[in-house]
């Protein structure tokens, strides 16, 4: 008798608490292939650019657009780097790309805001220099 005066006092289960700690309700992320975002910004890409190659457009599980694989040469040493960026359209596999502020204005090339001109079709924008690429 006591219990129930308690759960008629304590008011209810709320919506979360329900959901709890189910999987139903979570991301599965742990098929993911890798986060989507730009290199980051070296002297190469400041003062000149950088060359890449698309290997391979991939469908990544939990993400609308495409990745793009995109291999680049470390200007340093002898080693490379792989990049996964949000393919655009009318990107291909074997595709140049060309990353730096003095990259030609074509499909799939990261550049500044600041060089390009007004009207240019962009895709992905840093909110802050150096996030990577937020918007």
């Amino acid at each position: 008798i006591i219990l129930r005066r308690i759960a008629l006092i304590m008011g209810r289960v709320i919506r979360a608490q329900r959901r709890g700690g189910s999987t139903i309700f979570k991301a599965h992320t742990s098929k993911r292939i890798a986060p989507a975002a730009f290199r980051t910004l070296d002297f190469a890409e400041r003062k000149g650019y950088i060359k890449g190659i698309v290997k391979d457009i991939m469908h990544d599980p939990g993400r609308g657009a495409p990745l793009a694989k995109v291999v680049f040469r470390d200007q340093y040493k002898f080693k490379q780097h792989t990049e996964f960026f949000i393919a655009v359209e009318g990107m291909y596999t074997g595709q140049f790309l060309y990353c730096g502020s003095k990259a030609s204005l074509t499909v799939g090339n990261i550049l500044p805001v600041n060089v390009m001109p007004e009207g240019t079709i962009i895709s992905n924008v840093e909110a802050k220099l150096g996030d990577r690429g937020s918007l």
